[in-house]
């Protein structure tokens, strides 16, 4: 749940947590001074539109509470037990993987999880003196080869996508 969310669940508990005293004080034959019983009576338009706002954010808020949420970490089981290793550690480790190898100017890497274990998806900018098919194929197995090494996690696939091929590295300025 982001910032958003919980700021409108605070939000929506507190006006909810408001209309319900007044409604038992209301029920208790003590009616909060400044509030006309009538109101509701005479303005049936606010008050439709403001009940439906209401149920409106209440599904929201039910939705972000069940909505399957996003894998952050893949759980190995060891001999002593559980390891958790978090997919940023393994995007991580195969950017630095692929970008020691020779003509590759930039990568940026995701873990997506598949039906067997990870696959991998793996963006990168190479230089044009390189054979794309060769540098691809040699990624692949590396990534591949690596993650597994490291993690004892199998990769099912590793797609490459080249985004560019550059003489010149990017000036970060």
């Amino acid at each position: 749940m982001g910032p958003f969310d919980r700021g409108l669940l605070a939000l929506y508990s507190l006006v909810l947590t408001i209309a319900l005293i007044l409604a038992v004080l209301t029920l208790a034959g003590w009616p909060p001074p400044g509030v006309n019983p009538d109101l509701i009576r005479q303005q049936p338009d606010v008050t439709f539109t403001l009940l439906g706002l209401f149920v409106l954010i209440g599904a929201y808020l039910f939705w972000v509470a069940v909505r399957p949420r996003k894998k952050q970490s893949i759980v190995h089981e060891g001999a002593l037990g559980q390891v958790r290793i978090a997919l940023a550690a393994i995007e991580e480790l195969v950017e630095k993987v692929v970008s020691q190898q020779a003509g590759v100017r930039e990568v940026k890497a995701r873990v997506i999880s598949v039906a067997a274990g990870i696959g991998i998806n793996v963006r990168v900018a190479v230089t044009p003196d390189v054979s794309v098919p060769e540098i691809s194929g040699l990624i692949q197995e590396q990534v591949r080869q690596k993650v597994l090494d490291v993690t004892g996690v199998a990769v099912q696939e590793v797609r490459l996508l080249v985004s560019s091929i550059t003489a010149h590295k990017p000036r970060v300025e």
